[in-house]
């Protein structure tokens, strides 16, 4: 792994390529950012760079033994802690009956866990230069966890790099957050991730640009989601917006109660309605195919503006949004898509 594979975040790989050559890093960073944009891969890379036999600037060479092995998770001085839930590594020794145990416990980083790494970076690294700890999902240690890895950070291990990545650091004990260096990410611009996209997935430009939209900087999200899929919710949830005049009272209450019924559907339902308001009238008001979560809907959405006035777009975004904010406030599922339903309709 070495720094030329990640995408983006040309800042704070900056900082780290330059730390890596001039022998000046901290004993422990703290990589923050969204869920899923890259800061695992950038703390895996920063392990291979300082433990690389052959260095350059881009970090690891990715060849040497040292570096293959960090990139097969077997190098016996890079040590990966995370939910044990979330650890594949971990699920593979369980049976099947272990597995099913694993995955109703509690997703904390818990104190036994931080015991093992304490016990593992105190030893001299055994074939690297440096021992590296890695705790991805720190926002997930307990409190007890984080309290018996304070004095670790106290008084850290002499050949041992600590890095902590988080989606929430605010969730991390202030005396943690001072001794660590905090770097940022940032999620990656629209055109970075698509290009990524387009040479990890074979996408096409237009399907690569659509999930950049709606992965909102986030590789992990962009890698991972069904472009079909994704075209089908829309597809479905426009059917039922424009069918919704030509229905009967009945037929609008039945529909309501599909949608009650599947709390994840009717949430869905909100987000793409928000979604294509919010194209319509960016495409209304700058003819911009660019600026669109959904570029293959602009025909509609041309239509659409030509049919409905921007004061009407308004109040229907006005009623996802609040509509929303009454599901998240628990008030009734069946009022609040009883309501939508009946107002879309409307019109």
């Amino acid at each position: 792994m070495a720094f030329t594979n990640i995408d983006g975040h040309e800042k704070p790989i900056t900082i780290l390529k330059r730390a890596v050559a001039n022998r000046t890093l901290a004993h422990a960073y703290l990589f923050s950012g969204d869920a899923g944009i890259g800061k695992k891969m950038t703390a895996l890379a920063l392990a291979a760079a300082v433990n690389c036999q052959d260095p350059g600037s881009e970090g690891g060479c990715g060849v040497c033994a040292s570096c293959r092995r960090a990139d097969a998770f077997t190098h016996p001085d890079i040590h990966l802690v995370m939910p044990e839930s979330e650890d594949e590594r971990l699920q593979a020794t369980l049976s099947t009956k272990e597995v099913e145990k694993a995955k109703k416990a509690s997703n904390e980083i818990k104190i036994d866990q931080i015991r093992q790494a304490q016990a593992s970076i105190t030893l001299r690294p055994s074939e690297g230069l440096k021992k590296v700890l890695i705790i991805d999902g720190a926002e997930t240690l307990n409190d007890a966890a984080q309290n018996a890895f304070l004095k670790t950070l106290e008084e850290p291990p002499g050949e041992c790099l600590i890095i902590m990545v988080t989606a929430m650091p605010q969730s991390l004990l202030p005396t943690i957050r001072s001794r660590c260096q905090e770097i940022r990410f940032l999620p990656l611009p629209r055109h970075v991730l698509a290009q990524a996209l387009m040479g990890r997935r074979g996408l096409s430009e237009g399907d690569a640009w659509f999930l950049a939209a709606l992965a909102q900087g986030s590789m992990g999200q962009g890698l991972t989601m069904d472009v079909e899929q994704e075209k089908a919710a829309r597809s479905e949830v426009m059917a039922l917006w424009t069918g919704l005049g030509s229905m009967g009272l009945g037929e609008v209450l039945a529909k309501a109660e599909a949608l009650y019924k599947d709390r994840d559907r009717f949430e869905r339902l909100l987000d793409i309605g928000v979604e294509w308001l919010r194209d319509a009238l960016i495409y209304r008001e700058t003819g911009d195919e660019r600026l669109l979560v959904n570029a293959e809907a602009r025909d509609h959405y041309q239509v659409w503006g030509e049919k409905f006035p921007v004061g009407r777009m308004l109040a229907d975004l006005d009623l996802f949004f609040s509509s929303r904010n009454m599901l998240d406030r628990r008030v009734s599922a069946q009022l609040v898509a009883e309501n939508l339903l009946l107002r879309l309709g409307k019109g």
